[in-house]
């Protein structure tokens, strides 16, 4: 009897201590505006931005930071056309930063009636002046 009080008990905790698991959809590898950000192996973050207002001002961003403080990134942001056969570079803005801190530079230009976007260009050097990456992205296309 004894034995059988054993066995029921054991079975009722097996029982008891079974929890189901589920997979958590919210644990995606997407920032929180839900986009899928490219990995880098020596960048950390980069960051296009356009913006053009009624009058025709352009504001063009570009935005990046390294993962390593002996590193230094240079960001260009190029303004750029659409034309018939592609994009032409109107306007560049470049700026640097050392270590991990954010190197952003923002630029003004006044543009004419079209459809525009901005080439943020990371690039990454070590202590000694060697190029480790260079990535591009582009913002989404505005038109003016």
């Amino acid at each position: 009897m004894k034995q059988f009080f054993c066995m029921i008990l054991v079975l009722l905790m097996t029982i008891v201590s079974a929890v189901p698991v589920y997979a958590d959809i919210g644990a995606t590898k997407e920032n929180p505006q839900g986009i899928i950000s490219p990995q880098f192996t020596y960048i950390s973050y980069l960051n296009p931005g356009l913006a053009i207002s009624s009058s025709g001002l352009a504001t063009c961003v570009g935005a990046s930071a390294g993962y390593f403080d002996s590193y230094t990134t240079v960001v260009t942001a190029e303004l750029q056309k659409s034309s018939g056969s592609g994009w032409s570079k109107i306007k560049t803005w470049t700026a640097s930063a050392t270590g991990a801190a954010i190197a952003s530079v923002e630029g003004e230009y006044y543009v004419v009636h079209g459809t525009y976007r901005v080439c943020a260009t990371a690039k990454i050097y070590d202590a000694s002046g060697k190029l480790l990456e260079t990535q591009s992205l582009y913002s989404p296309m505005v038109t003016y």
